[in-house]
């Protein structure tokens, strides 16, 4: 890598593409196409493909192997180094491992084979990595079941993948039982959240009642540890084609019809595993991660575990935010990597008591996930942990991390980056490239892309086109500087007398108001403007009851144009959030929706 960062596409024209870059993508096998159609864009236009200057580190090639082989490389490396802490509990890569061949040695009895689809629906823990890689030790699938779904939406993912095998947390086995009576599962093996744990472990109030239940003993059920008892671990090499073998099978939440399977093969995970890694890491001590991005959204396994877990380090696996919890493990465990939601690192700021009792010097890499971090709240963070809090972009076609801002050294703060070792470029309604910053679709190109949506060949025709653009489905712009700003997601934009504008624009403004903790925008239906703005607000505590709707809507006119002003305000003690911590503008649409009627 280059001690000098290279400088924008925009100013150096042909000279970008120097012998880094040439030798660089070269070495990637980075198919030459696509490079081509590149160096035909002119400087101006809104098309960015990385430079290898722009990171701290060097990409290492990247070996044609299963994503279990990378973990057993990481094993052979650091056999007696912590991989996992769950529960207060260690365990090291050398016994990860061994629990990992008696789960693969499991599924084998059980007859499931190469190709084969097995699910899990585990919250963030110990189960949820022997699942994972042990069914990819044998070549099969792994799909994971948001652990909130409800029955109908279990038994969708379930039939639409083919899953004929699961593992589920014995607390969650009404949600599978009607697929084990009718037969469409031939075999539930259940695991209970204490079933791996230190022998006094800290338990956080949100966990607590679940805690207390006592472990079930479930009839025509496996249990997961006594089984493991029996068996000796696998150990027979399994024929991988690592950009053609699918390794794991995430299902995105959808906001309209049913939710997609998104086809991710060995390769992508390996691929991202190493360049998340190398893209990201500005510190050269072991990383430990506060894995709160859950395992059944593209974030749980590459912000930042699989990462982790390839260099050698300790991911300690959180199965329900509690933020007292957050504090106690960060300065605990000694996290230093943490990413997570906007949502979460305002939690962790607006609990000032907290604050003061508990040390979290020890974060050395913080960084926004799930939606674009605003600026407002990247500076309160800086000011209060004294390191910077980057945003990001991603998608779960993209293998999470798509782009990213690069601390230090190719960082722009009210962007979402640069893209991570690939392309991007931004087009108008007719897919034709448009001027730098200029808003149109984000379209993003590159080895880490999916290879498509499972049993969806119209779907992914149309969104994964032949010449390898992907269509994200998003609004943003390139500027001078290659960077990429988010605007919105196309179907979120409010049409207000006649202008287009970003929810996420307003947001962003009222971030700067110092009482507002969280705030949503949407476009409500107005018989002149044919929609207007309307900004629902959570105040942080100390503030609640002090501030007014006149309040909020003047202080946005002295930083907006009018047409985006909001001309309604509603405060609210929460706001509806994903599973991942994302507010949820759609829920408050359909409430809006629900009251007109």
């Amino acid at each position: 890598m280059s001690v000098k960062v290279m400088e924008p596409r925009f100013k150096k024209g042909e000279e970008f593409y120097d012998e880094e870059f040439q030798s660089f993508y070269e070495r990637l096998e980075y198919p030459r196409e696509w490079i081509d159609e590149g160096k035909n864009y002119a400087p101006g236009d809104s098309y960015v493909m990385s430079h290898p200057s722009w990171y701290w580190e060097v990409l290492p090639d990247i070996p044609a192997i299963s994503i279990y082989a990378l973990f057993k490389e990481t094993v052979k490396k650091h056999p007696d180094d912590t991989a996992i802490v769950f529960f207060d509990k260690a365990i090291t890569y050398k016994e990860l491992d061994l629990l990992i061949g008696k789960y693969a040695a499991l599924l084998k009895d059980l007859g499931v084979k190469k190709g084969d689809v097995v699910a899990a629906m585990l919250p963030n823990s110990l189960q949820h990595w022997v699942a994972f890689y042990g069914a990819a030790k044998i070549g099969a699938i792994h799909t994971p079941l948001n652990v909130m779904y409800q029955d109908d939406e279990v038994r969708y993912q379930i039939e639409d993948s083919g899953a004929k095998v699961i593992l589920v947390l014995n607390l969650l086995h009404s949600k599978v039982k009607p697929l084990q009576e009718n037969k469409t599962l031939s075999h539930v093996i259940t695991t209970d959240i204490k079933d791996f744990a230190a022998d006094e472990p800290t338990i956080p109030k949100a966990i607590k009642p679940l805690w207390d239940i006592p472990k079930m003993t479930i009839e025509e059920t496996l249990d997961l540890f006594e089984s493991l008892e029996k068996y000796e671990p696998f150990d027979e090499e399994v024929s991988c084609n690592p950009k053609e073998d699918t390794a794991l099978l995430l299902y995105t939440a959808g906001t309209t019809g049913r939710s997609k399977g998104v086809i991710e093969t060995h390769f992508n995970l390996v691929y991202n595993s190493i360049n998340h890694l190398h893209a990201a890491r500005i510190f050269k001590d072991k990383i430990v991660n506060y894995s709160i991005m859950p395992m059944f959204h593209t974030a749980g396994y590459f912000l930042f575990t699989l990462p982790t877990l390839y260099s050698g380090g300790t991911v300690v696996a959180i199965p329900m935010f509690d933020l007292e919890e957050a504090f106690r493990v960060i300065e605990t465990y000694k996290v230093n990597v943490l990413f997570a939601p906007p949502t979460l690192f305002i939690a962790l700021m607006t609990s000032k008591e907290l604050l003061k009792s508990y040390d979290l010097s020890s974060l050395k890499l913080t960084i926004g996930c799930g939606a674009p971090v605003p600026v407002a709240v990247q500076h309160e963070w800086q000011s209060l942990a004294g390191i910077s809090l980057t945003n990001g972009w991603g998608m779960t076609e993209t293998n999470s991390g798509g782009a990213i801002s690069i601390p230090e050294r190719k960082e722009k703060l009210d962007s979402i980056g640069i893209p991570v070792y690939c392309e991007a470029k931004i087009v108008d309604e007719n897919g034709d490239i448009v001027p730098r910053n200029k808003e149109g679709e984000l379209y993003y190109r590159g080895l880490q892309v999916a290879k498509g949506y499972w049993n969806k060949p119209e779907e992914t025709e149309a969104a994964f086109g032949k010449d390898g653009w992907f269509k994200t489905g998003d609004r943003g712009f390139i500027d001078e500087e290659d960077f990429i700003h988010f605007v919105d997601r196309m179907k979120d934009l409010i049409i207000a007398s006649g202008y287009n504008l970003a929810p996420v624009e307003v947001e962003n403004a009222i971030y700067e108001h110092p009482a507002v903790a969280e705030v949503a925008v949407i476009g409500i239906p107005h018989e002149y403007r044919g929609e207007t703005v309307k900004a629902f607000i959570m105040l942080k505590e100390d503030q609640k009851g002090k501030v007014t709707e006149e309040e909020i809507i003047a202080f946005c006119k002295e930083k907006l144009a009018t047409f985006k002003v909001p001309r309604e305000v509603e405060f609210r003690d929460t706001l509806p959030k994903s599973a991942v911590g994302k507010i949820l503008r759609r829920v408050l649409k359909e409430e809006e929706e629900a009251k007109a009627k």
